[in-house]
């Protein structure tokens, strides 16, 4: 049988630094449970990720840089961009047109890979097409963390809080 694909955005991503503390719990335990497994994340969410990190100041970004560079180095994390195929799906699908460019080609690639996704956004959650592909928070397993080298970068991250609202822009 082949293994389910995987998304991941960048609530979940930056979600491992989230203030609201079930939030992180809930990124923490997907990236520690995933951490020998592949998983897939667009360039735009990528990049999500740099643009709320560039606005944080130079020593918060010299202290958070070096788990995030390190954990997209070590993990499985394959980055790629969008087909055609994604791309006309997300202008042309009424379902998705409610949704801002970003978040309806993440739901694009979800819906045309038949994968699973991983997201903190309430309007992909709450998305009718996208019910049978939420990938399930399940913290009743218990917390791992990530290998020693690793965790102690992230412990040195913990100096970024990310802030944002649920539902506001990751």
């Amino acid at each position: 049988m082949a293994e389910l694909t995987i998304f991941v955005d960048a609530t979940v991503f930056l979600g491992m630094h989230h203030r609201e503390a079930s939030l992180r719990s809930d990124s923490l335990w997907f990236f520690c449970h995933q951490y020998a497994g592949t998983v897939r994340m667009n360039y735009e969410q990528v990049g999500i990720c740099d643009a709320v990190i560039w606005n944080e100041s130079r020593a918060v970004q010299d202290l958070y840089y070096p788990f995030m560079d390190r954990l997209h180095t070590d993990m499985a994390i394959i980055r790629g961009g969008y087909t055609f195929r994604e791309i006309a799906t997300a202008v042309n699908d009424p379902r998705l047109r409610h949704l801002r460019p970003e978040q309806a080609l993440l739901a694009a690639q979800v819906l045309s890979s038949e994968a699973l996704l991983a997201t903190h956004d309430p309007d992909l959650q709450s998305l009718p097409c996208l019910a049978a592909h939420l990938w399930e928070f399940d913290t009743e397993q218990p917390l791992l963390l990530f290998p020693p080298e690793l965790q102690a970068l992230y412990e040195t991250s913990k100096v970024f809080i990310y802030e944002a609202q649920q539902g506001a822009r990751a």
